[in-house]
């Protein structure tokens, strides 16, 4: 910095004010004057002037044409640090003024003595003080009438400097963080135009900031039958009430709505309503979550009633076909009943087949699960769908090195099934059905929203070019009996045992449809580290046997029907009608008793509780578990605490001629 000095006689610096060479206040009246203003004032005019100059609340200096600083006040002592000894007429102004602001200030100074009005009187500069701190200082500067110097007023304005700084930081920072918000925030007047928007609401939105520049308002991001709620709002914003979230039917520049939530608060000036701000979430995907989980709860309700419904039809079922069974086996097939009795029999596996759908979308039982290799068994069942419906090009894509998957296969074969018919009849005039599997790791958003437990899974997608769905249709698709086809053209149980299958298998089933495109269903199913397992054959030959036999169940049909089945077999049957008359007879006959077939579901005793005094009884005991529900969860309990089988109602005479010969003869 410069640092200026004039090079005075010492004993100069000791006169008076108006013997100064520089005359500081040259503007002091005339020897006239002054004798006019002595007798108007109690002092002399130089010790007035000077008391003004000392006292005022800001700092002064007066400055000579060379930049010397001729005087300065207490003030000016007080904010630099410097005393009067140190400045007056030994530093020059250019001391206390930073480099960068030094030489436009200079210039100001010279051409502020040749044409006063063509500079600034005042302006803002930095400037060291005697410590070495840089502060802020305005400058109120004028010429002395009369005199080449000029008296200069300065203002520390450091706190206001960084009171501003604050406040201009802290907007910004509002700012930034608001375009980076991942939600649409917003500030409007109190006639709703937009006076900021983020920049994540273009893209939400559809607008530009040209749409905001020419005037945008909350009335155009609404939908129609928001307006009056809206200023509603603004009216009680205005009044300062505090509101919480309320949601909204928001609209895009196209048209497309969308449901938001949004929050907002007023903006007062002065005590005064100016406008509001606040934020809007687009839920549209918490929307689509929520759907989804009533959706589930109702299915999970209904499924309920026709698990129930399921199992005391199964037992009916039971009770015909295990007659039938009998009567078949003594009858010749030329007797003129035969073919009459196989036809009752086939409408009894039909029904069976039913309740099996409504046991697949109540429970999902899987009966007897082994890792498969879905892709060779989807290429098998494709492969027969196509013998009988050449009407349909089938297209698939294996991928190599799948995963395995655990799964009961009958009802794997049940769930492509109903896909392939359900993509046949949307396909009234034929057309094209793509299949593909493949591996599929998902991320943990997609975890959370599935409520899957793992990463890794199968991936089965079905694909045709029917007709496809709107969305009421496909709100509705995994609803046992809803069905679209006319009155006795279908059960409507297709796609919700093929729902409930994959739930109970842990995975899920999404559908993606668009109308006059087509559909395609997408199957997840868990993948296995295990080695896939190779398909057992069945015959329907009987086996007889010479074993006993405790039959204990709670329904009389069954305990009727089943002794007499067991007899046909050869076996001798012992017989208990619920859990605590079983545990009696067996008690007895501990001995002589080589099976039990155990009901699951019994009122007194259940048969978990029935198995488990049995086995404590006799660990070595075989015990076949029959049931007119599926393998759920509670037989799987069972099976785990040393059940040999499972067998469910209704079965056939050769059915559990295989089942009993299978578990007698397990060493």
């Amino acid at each position: 910095m410069s640092n200026k000095k004039t090079h005075k006689d010492p004993q100069t610096e000791t006169k008076s004010i108006s013997q100064a060479p520089h005359q500081p206040f040259t503007g002091i009246p005339s020897d006239e004057t002054q004798s006019k203003a002595t007798k108007q004032t109690p002092m002399n005019s130089e010790e007035y002037y000077r008391a003004i100059f000392e006292h005022t609340a800001t700092a002064n200096m007066i400055l000579a044409e060379d930049t010397t600083v001729l005087f300065v006040n207490v003030n000016f002592e007080k904010m630099m640090g410097y005393s009067k000894e140190e400045v007056e007429n030994h530093m020059s102004w250019t001391r206390f003024v930073i480099d960068e602001d030094v030489e436009i200030m200079q210039q100001r100074h010279v051409i502020r003595r040749i044409s006063p009005e063509s500079v600034p009187p005042t302006y803002e500069f930095r400037g060291p003080t005697k410590t070495g701190e840089i502060r802020h200082f305005f400058l109120s500067v004028a010429m002395i009438p009369g005199t080449r110097n000029s008296v200069a007023s300065l203002f520390d304005i450091t706190d206001l400097k960084k009171a501003e700084a604050a406040v201009r930081q802290s907007d910004e920072r509002f700012r930034d963080l608001a375009r980076l918000l991942p939600e649409t925030v917003f500030e409007a007047d109190m006639d709703g135009k937009f006076t900021f928007v983020n920049e994540l609401s273009f893209d939400r939105f559809g607008f530009t900031q040209a749409d905001i520049e020419k005037g945008l308002y909350l009335q155009d991001v609404l939908a129609p039958q928001e307006h009056a709620q809206l200023q509603e709002i603004i009216q009680k914003v205005s009044r300062g009430e505090r509101l919480g979230l309320r949601e909204y039917l928001a609209k895009k520049k196209d048209g497309t709505m969308f449901p938001a939530l949004v929050r907002s608060t007023g903006v007062f000036k002065d005590g005064k309503p100016v406008g509001l701000r606040g934020f809007l979430l687009d839920i549209s995907e918490k929307k689509a979550l929520e759907d989804q989980l009533l959706r589930a709860q109702k299915l999970e309700a209904v499924g309920t009633l026709a698990g129930g419904i399921a199992h005391d039809f199964n037992n009916l079922l039971m009770g015909i076909l295990g007659n039938l069974s009998i009567m078949l086996l003594h009858l010749d097939t030329t007797h003129p009943f035969y073919d009459r009795l196989k036809v009752m029999e086939d409408y009894v596996h039909r029904g069976s087949s039913l309740t099996r759908q409504l046991l697949g979308f109540a429970r999902g039982g899987k009966y007897e699960v082994r890792s498969t290799d879905l892709g060779k068994f989807v290429l098998r069942s494709a492969e027969m769908f196509g013998r009988t419906k050449k009407d349909i090009s089938i297209h698939h894509k294996i991928s190599g090195s799948l995963w395995h998957v655990d799964v009961d296969r009958g009802q794997m074969d049940q769930v492509l099934l109903n896909l392939f018919v359900n993509a046949w009849q949307a396909m009234p005039d034929g057309g094209d059905l793509y299949i593909s599997v493949e591996n599929a790791e998902l991320s943990k958003t997609d975890m959370a929203a599935f409520g899957a437990t793992q990463q890794k899974f199968v991936k089965l997608t079905v694909t045709d070019t029917g007709i496809g769905m709107d969305e009421t249709t496909k709100s509705r698709i995994f609803e046992p009996f809803f069905s679209t086809k006319e009155r006795g053209h279908g059960t409507g149980m297709g796609l919700a045992s093929v729902y409930g299958i994959m739930k109970n298998h842990g995975g899920f089933v999404n559908v993606d449809s668009q109308q006059g495109v087509g559909t395609s269903f997408m199957i997840y199913l868990p993948a296995s580290d295990k080695k896939a397992e190779d398909e057992l054959i069945k015959n329907d030959e009987i086996h007889e046997g010479r074993e006993t036999v405790l039959l204990i169940d709670d329904e009389q049909m069954i305990i009727d029907v089943g002794s007499r089945m067991l007899e046909e077999l050869g076996y001798k049957v012992l017989t208990a009608t619920g859990g605590k008359q079983g545990i009696n007879v067996f008690q007895h006959a501990r001995e002589k008793i080589d099976l039990v077939i155990l009901d699951m579901i019994m009122p007194d005793l259940s048969g978990k509780e029935t198995f488990d005094i049995l086995h404590q009884q006799k660990p070595s005991l075989k015990v076949l578990l029959a049931s007119g529900y599926s393998l759920d969860n509670q037989a799987k309990d069972i099976m785990a605490a040393g059940c040999k089988g499972f067998i469910q109602k209704p079965f056939t005479l050769a059915e559990l001629s295989r089942k009993l010969r299978e578990i007698i003869e397990k060493s």
